[in-house]
């Protein structure tokens, strides 16, 4: 059954900084190739940070080659001062890594990072949460939500900015239907253009990060009760994670299908 096409393809290829809207993903069982390469590692703590405990991280923007901050040029990320200057910026003794540069001080203990399960209140416990094995990512390899979801909960929620930056996925779908239509397609294989077959494994739990300030975007705290409220089947849950069946590329207009 076709059930729409793909708006939207995106990575970031720096955890918790702003990514890029590309035509065109490659996907590996992994994750989409580019995406969340790199992260920015506590130093003390040797955990990944994110802007769900550093929330200024929001306020970079990254691409392939380099970075930048506020207040701060564009840095290549084989600039010798990055630890440096990122570790200035954040107040906190910090490096930048790619994927497989770093490992764990702990021996075999996963690398994790730190969450609060009460996103309004940044002052709560934190919690250590793994980091699925040779990756950046926080659970799984493929994060996507459709347009009419964010559409839906702006038409019940007016007084609120659904904008999906908020949310960092990396597909975004053009599919007709109600507001949180992704929960129909739990436990279900799903191709994407001619290559890419996912299976939906569960609804995307939301963090701090969508309530956070952003480029152009103010702080949104009210979000997270409208996430419960707008969604009691999967309250504080918007969109959707996949695991990777069949390793492809995706482009910008193909055809999403659901398979039996």
């Amino acid at each position: 059954m076709i059930l729409g096409t793909v708006e939207s393809c995106l990575r970031y290829p720096v955890k918790s900084f702003q990514g890029l809207e590309v035509s065109t993903i490659t996907v590996q069982a992994t994750g989409v190739v580019g995406d969340r390469e790199r992260a920015v590692i506590d130093l003390e703590s040797q955990r990944v940070l994110s802007a769900k405990r550093a929330a200024d991280m929001l306020m970079a923007t990254a691409n392939d080659s380099g970075f930048s901050i506020p207040g701060h040029g564009e840095m290549s990320f084989d600039d010798p001062s990055v630890d440096s200057v990122l570790s200035a910026w954040l107040g906190r003794k910090v490096a930048l890594r790619a994927i497989g540069q770093l490992e764990s001080s702990a021996g075999d203990e996963p690398l994790a990072y730190e969450m609060t399960f009460e996103p309004t209140n940044d002052a709560a416990e934190y919690f250590q949460i793994p980091i699925p094995a040779g990756t950046f990512l926080d659970l799984a390899a493929v994060h996507l939500l459709t347009r009419r979801t964010l559409e839906g909960c702006a038409e019940l929620r007016p007084d609120l900015n659904f904008d999906a930056r908020r949310f960092r996925p990396n597909l975004i779908l053009d599919v007709p239907g109600e507001a949180f239509l992704e929960d129909d397609w739990l436990g279900r294989r799903m191709r994407i253009g001619a290559t890419l077959l996912l299976e939906i494994s569960q609804p995307t739990v939301r963090c701090a990060m969508p309530l956070r300030a952003q480029p152009e975007l103010n702080s949104e705290p009210g979000l997270f009760h409208a996430m419960t409220e707008l969604h009691p089947a999967f309250p504080n849950h918007l969109g959707a994670y996949a695991n990777v069946l069949e390793a492809g590329v995706v482009s910008i207009g193909d055809e999403i299908e659901l398979e039996d």
